[in-house]
C-alpha cells in the first residue's frame, strides 16, 4: 500500500500554523468548528487551532480549485491537517488572535519548549494499519543505496525506555563516527508485545539550540490515521507524555 511521502509529512508538521484553514466558509456547523470524517470517526475541531485542512479530492498545494467548494459534512473524508499544542498541559494553541498567543511566542522557541507540532494523515492519504512499523522497519533494513549516514546499527540497552540504532562506524576523511555526520539522525523504537514497531522516533545530532525529533505513530484500532509530531531532542525524555496528549487531543475531536 503506498503511503504519503515523508517529505510532504515533514512540510504539513513544520507549516502547521502559518497558514490559515481552507474552505472555512463551508467546513462549519456553527461558528468557528471545523468538520468531517477523520480515520473512520465524524469530528468537529476548532477552527482557530487547525491548520492546512485537507478533505479527499481538494485541489494540490499551487493548484486551483475547478467549481465551487463542495458543502462539507460529516461525511467529508479529511485527508490532512495540523495543529500544535502543548503537551506538557494538553492545551491546543488557538491561534494568533487567541488567548495563549503570546505564551506561545514567548515559549515556542526554547530549546526545551513544551510546545510540540502535529500532522495529521487520514483519507486517501492514510498508509493503512502497521505502517509505522513499515515505516521503521524500512528505514533500519540495510540497503547498498544506504549511505554510512543512513545505515543504523541497533545500540545496546535502551533510552528512555526505547531501542536506540545509530550510524555505525569511523567517517574515513573526517575520522570522527558516522553518527556526528550533519545529516546522521538517530532512531528511537517503541516495539508491542509481539514486536511489531508502533513508535517510531528520529532524532538529529547536529549542535544546535534545538535537534529535532520527528515522532510517528497511529491510532489504530480507535481511527485510521497516522501522527506526526515535531518537537526539540531535548524533549525526547518525554516521549511518552507527548504521545499521549497528543492522542488525547486527537480523539477528542471525535463527535
Amino acid at each position: 500500500m503506498e503511503y504519503l511521502p515523508l517529505c510532504l509529512l515533514t512540510s504539513i508538521v513544520f507549516l502547521t500554523g502559518c497558514l490559515p484553514t481552507t474552505d472555512t466558509d463551508d467546513s462549519t456547523t456553527q461558528q468557528g468548528m471545523v468538520i468531517g470524517d477523520l480515520g473512520g470517526v465524524p469530528v468537529e475541531m476548532p477552527r482557530e487551532s487547525v491548520h492546512l485542512l485537507q478533505y479527499n479530492g481538494d485541489p494540490g498545494w499551487g493548484e486551483a480549485r475547478v467549481g465551487p467548494i463542495p458543502k462539507r459534512t460529516y461525511e467529508s473524508k479529511i485527508f490532512s491537517f495540523g495543529f500544535d499544542i502543548r503537551y506538557t498541559d494538553r492545551k491546543i494553541y488557538d491561534g494568533p488572535n487567541g488567548k495563549m498567543h503570546r505564551e506561545y511566542r514567548q515559549q515556542e522557541g526554547l530549546p526545551d519548549s513544551p510546545w510540540v507540532s502535529v500532522g495529521v494523515i487520514s483519507g486517501e492519504y492514510y498508509h493503512g494499519p502497521g505502517g509505522i512499523d513499515r515505516i521503521g522497519s524500512g528505514t533500519l533494513s540495510y540497503s547498498p543505496n544506504n549511505g554510512p549516514a543512513s545505515t543504523y546499527a541497533k545500540l545496546a540497552g535502551t533510552q528512555f525506555g526505547l531501542e536506540v540504532y545509530a550510524p555505525p562506524g569511523i567517517d574515513p576523511k573526517t575520522k570522527t563516527p558516522w553518527r556526528e555526520n550533519k545529516y546522521a539522525d538517530d532512531v528511537f523504537i517503541q516495539r508491542d508485545d509481539a514486536g511489531v514497531i508502533i513508535t517510531y522516533i528520529e532524532c538529529s545530532n547536529r549542535d544546535v539550540r534545538r535537534p529535532p525529533c520527528v515522532h510517528m505513530f497511529d491510532l489504530e484500532p480507535e481511527m485510521g490515521l497516522h501522527v506526526r509530531v515535531s518537537y526539540s531532542r531535548h524533549v525526547l525524555k518525554d516521549w511518552q507524555q507527548i504521545e499521549q496528549a497528543v492522542r488525547a487531543a486527537v480523539l477528542d475531536f471525535r463527535k
